[in-house]
């Protein structure tokens, strides 16, 4: 016989020890009436005591209670390790910086020195492309209506200074270079 159909939870969950407030109350005044019920819980306690854990030994407990320090101090060498492993990253990456920036200029004034090995075929190739450039040069401007441009090849100075020394006062916020064209 098991216990009464509208309380077949309750027996279950009081026999764990599950039931708060109200309802355990009012589940014990059934309980204490009720034979079924009765019987339903001592048997359902007699199962949860067949599943229950043993008690701890002296060494599981003394090994659970250093677990939270001995986590969190593993955790934080982790992080200082991981730390470390950044730093150093960062620091070969600004040591290849100061090396780029050192030698960047004399790479750079190798492969602007002229070849000694150059041939008169890669002469007359360099030249016909110059000839390219001033055509196509020629051709935007006509597009453009502008005057041509005069280039003394020069090109700016270091020292030169490039402040715009116009008028800005007809120029609105939302001026497009892209729109003059």
């Amino acid at each position: 016989m098991g216990a009464c159909v509208e309380y077949e939870e309750q027996a279950s969950l009081h026999a764990a020890e599950a039931l708060e407030g109200e309802e355990a109350t009012r589940f014990q005044a059934h309980l204490e009436s009720c034979a079924a019920c009765q019987a339903e819980v001592a048997s359902a306690r007699q199962v949860l005591g067949l599943v229950a854990l043993p008690p701890q030994t002296p060494v599981e407990v003394r090994a659970q209670d250093g677990l939270g320090a001995r986590t969190l101090a593993a955790w934080r060498r982790e992080q200082t390790r991981q730390g470390m492993g950044r730093r150093a990253l960062g620091s070969l990456a600004a040591v290849a910086a100061v090396v780029a920036l050192m030698l960047g200029p004399s790479a750079l004034e190798r492969l602007k020195a002229p070849h000694p090995a150059a041939t008169p075929s890669a002469v007359q190739s360099a030249s016909a492309r110059d000839d390219v450039d001033a055509e196509t040069l020629a051709a935007f401007e006509a597009w453009a209506g502008l005057d041509p441009l005069e280039d003394d090849g020069s090109g700016y100075g270091v020292d030169e200074d490039l402040t715009w020394e116009g008028d800005d006062a007809g120029l609105d916020g939302d001026f497009d270079l892209g729109e003059t064209l």
